[in-house]
């Protein structure tokens, strides 16, 4: 590697420092009036970005303190990746990774930035065909990929403008599917019936294995109140159009 490419290399790593923490210190040969225009035309297009996914995260966080997420992301992440989805997801989890006091104060910070995440995610992935299996006739068998969530605060119901008043703790689980029209259903149900469709979700399973499943979760229930979940379950299912 020659001098000037060694040259460039530094003046370039100069110039994106500069651009994550603006300083008084004047690189050669750049104008400090195009290097701000450079900082906060990106600045400005990344939180854009970062806004647009976590309306609500913003609403209930003090502007103050969402403006210093923002500005500390920009500054310190190492983003390998220029897409929109995956700036929201490395915004998250750099949030996630922080040891930063305002994790303290809102516990509930990350359920709701991976659920308005999770939302972006639905809203834009592409849905894979089921295979078609052969399956017997007592199996269960999901139509569709779904996902299991399990939060602490009802970050599902939440929405933007909410006052902080109104957060409390309120453990609970969530169904989340996109169907062939494209559309996202997002639905409350209990903590035994989430268990029996995250192991629905791997493979189709025979009434009898899951069963076993509620007798190894709940064994001081009886085989008529086993039946009464899995038949809960099954109504349910139907009624999501889920159960294939």
């Amino acid at each position: 590697m020659n001098s000037y490419d060694l040259s460039f290399q530094k003046t370039q790593t100069e110039f994106c420092q500069w651009i994550r923490s603006p300083t008084d210190i004047q690189l050669n040969e750049c104008q400090q009036q195009r290097l701000q225009i450079y900082h906060e035309l990106i600045y400005n297009n990344i939180c854009s970005f970062i806004d647009v996914v976590y309306p609500i995260t913003r609403s209930l966080l003090p502007e103050s303190l969402w403006q210093e997420l923002c500005q500390d992301f920009f500054q310190n992440a190492q983003c390998d990746s220029p897409f929109y989805n995956d700036i929201s997801l490395q915004f998250k989890e750099y949030i996630a990774k922080s040891d930063k006091k305002y994790l303290e104060n809102s516990p509930w910070l990350m359920e709701l930035l991976q659920f308005e995440w999770l939302e972006l995610y639905l809203d834009t992935m592409e849905l894979e065909e089921r295979k078609t299996i052969h399956r017997q006739l007592d199996e269960w068998y999901l139509n569709a990929t779904v996902w299991i969530l399990i939060y602490q605060y009802p970050v599902y119901q939440w929405y933007e403008g909410m006052s902080i008043a109104q957060i409390k703790i309120e453990p609970n689980a969530i169904l989340a599917w996109r169907d062939e029209s494209d559309q996202i259903f997002i639905k409350s149900i209990s903590p035994i019936h989430a268990l029996l469709i995250e192991q629905l979700n791997t493979q189709p399973l025979s009434t009898d294995t899951l069963q076993a499943i509620l007798l190894s979760q709940l064994p001081m229930y009886s085989s008529k109140e086993y039946m009464n979940i899995l038949d809960d379950l099954e109504s349910k299912l139907k009624g999501f159009q889920l159960l294939g």
